[in-house]
């Protein structure tokens, strides 16, 4: 069995030490990170909890097939995360699709950690956000949430690294139109 090791140093200049990766370790440097990646990423019709544990779960089930020759932990990881998010994003479309052709609306059910959430949040912020696609959301979440570099962001979502900083710059226009009052 393959040991994976992270750096645990964040200095860029400093030689980093090389730790075994362990899922008690992944969860304590990734948890927070990836529930508000999920929270920004999921929109309002979607569980963010249910989106971040669900990547959580894959990574660990994952982790002894990680491969340091192939890139970094961070890396890995957030690709294992922004893809459970769009499955879920496809998931629920399909979903709202059956629902609308069946005919039937979408049953009225509250969540009120939903709620607390969002009045927690910068109300208009978050609605902001909810109307971009999920696209931009996913760009965002990962250069602002995750605190990705654009490079790393570009690996994830199969874009080089300029291109992801210019797809981050048009989603972060579109962002700011959505604040100012704009209109999708």
């Amino acid at each position: 069995m393959r040991t994976n090791h992270v750096r645990t140093s964040v200095l860029p200049a400093a030689r980093p030490s090389i730790a075994p990766m362990t899922p008690e370790v992944l969860c304590a440097l990734y948890a927070e990170k990836v529930c508000r990646f999920a929270a920004v990423v999921a929109g309002h019709d979607k569980d963010p909890e249910d989106i971040a544990q669900d990547a959580l779960l894959k990574a660990i089930r994952r982790l002894d097939r990680f491969d340091p020759a192939r890139g970094s932990m961070e890396s890995w990881l957030w690709r294992i995360v922004a893809n459970t998010a769009k499955d879920a994003m496809r998931k629920a479309r399909v979903r709202a699709l059956l629902t609308e052709r069946l005919g039937r609306g979408e049953p009225a059910v509250v969540d009120l950690e939903d709620v607390a959430v969002e009045r927690l949040a910068a109300g208009e912020l978050v609605d902001a956000l909810a109307r971009l696609s999920p696209r931009d959301r996913q760009l965002l979440a990962l250069r602002f949430i995750a605190d990705l570099d654009t490079a790393s962001v570009g690996a994830i979502v199969g874009l080089s690294a300029e291109s992801a900083r210019r797809a981050i710059g048009r989603a972060l226009d579109r962002l700011r139109f959505l604040v100012k009052g704009g209109m999708t």
